[in-house]
């Protein structure tokens, strides 16, 4: 049976741990080459190395801090300098740094939240997008990690997380719109309730439990049921979707 992504060479950003580290794998079982871009968790992003490279694939870690447009420059030229172009663009980095009520924020709290998960993608998109425009395929991908977050406005003390997520939706719309002439498509992927280490760090209480009251599944989902969305996003399967939202939440109760 072919592969999915054969041949397909991609950028994934935050891709040491959760979504990210699923997504890397899930593209390696599928034939892709892959750029496995971290921040702090280099240990985690060689385990995630080494597995892709056990599946068959040229898998390489970069170490990069995605709000810093210098060192976006330098994945980026890492990443001519082993693929020459892209196929796909992953902007998956972003995090819920701590829990706050509007009140107990500050400005800084505010700009840290929009840049880590909004302003990472514009970085990371603009100076990406001349390897995409670089590759002969007819079928490229975009694909924002976004969240349910988006439209539920999120948990409790979540208010810049979820506003930033908003934003990487909209951002989808106009990136497919611009960007569609030239084969490449833009997608939001929304994840609803995923167990990854983000919820650690975000003190996120009885997930189970609140994804029995909150989804239509009685569970949580797995970075891995994700990541296999995301990979059907990204290859030719999935060649006339475009400029829209794809929720993997279990069915999400709204309201």
């Amino acid at each position: 049976m072919e592969k999915e992504l054969n041949g397909k060479k991609a950028i994934i950003t935050g891709a040491s741990t959760g979504i990210g580290a699923a997504t890397a794998i899930t593209f390696a079982r599928e034939g892709a080459s892959v750029i496995i871009n971290y921040n702090r968790s280099a240990d985690e992003a060689k385990k995630v190395q080494e597995r892709a490279k056990s599946l068959g694939s040229d898998a390489y870690m970069f170490k990069a801090d995605v709000t810093n447009e210098e060192e976006v420059k330098q994945l980026v030229e890492f990443t001519k300098d082993k693929f020459g172009c892209i196929e796909i663009l992953v902007n998956n980095a972003g995090d819920l740094l701590e829990r706050k009520a509007l009140m107990e924020t500050d400005l800084n709290y505010w700009k840290t939240h929009i840049d880590l998960n909004l302003t990472s993608a514009y970085i990371v998109t603009k100076n990406s997008v001349p390897l995409l425009l670089s590759s002969k395929s007819n079928d490229k991908a975009i694909i924002n990690i976004s969240s349910i977050a988006a439209v539920t406005g999120g948990g409790k003390g979540a208010a810049a997380y979820a506003t930033a997520k908003g934003g990487l939706k909209t951002f989808t719309k106009a990136l497919a719109k611009e960007l569609s002439a030239y084969n490449i498509r833009v997608i939001s992927v929304m994840p609803g309730l995923i167990v990854t280490p983000f919820h650690q760090k975000a003190k996120t209480e009885d997930i189970e439990g609140w994804a029995n009251r909150q989804v239509l599944l009685k569970r949580a989902g797995k970075a891995e049921e994700v990541a296999e969305v995301i990979a059907f996003l990204a290859s030719e399967r999935a060649s006339y979707i475009n400029s829209t939202e794809i929720f993997v939440d279990g069915g999400w109760i709204m309201g």
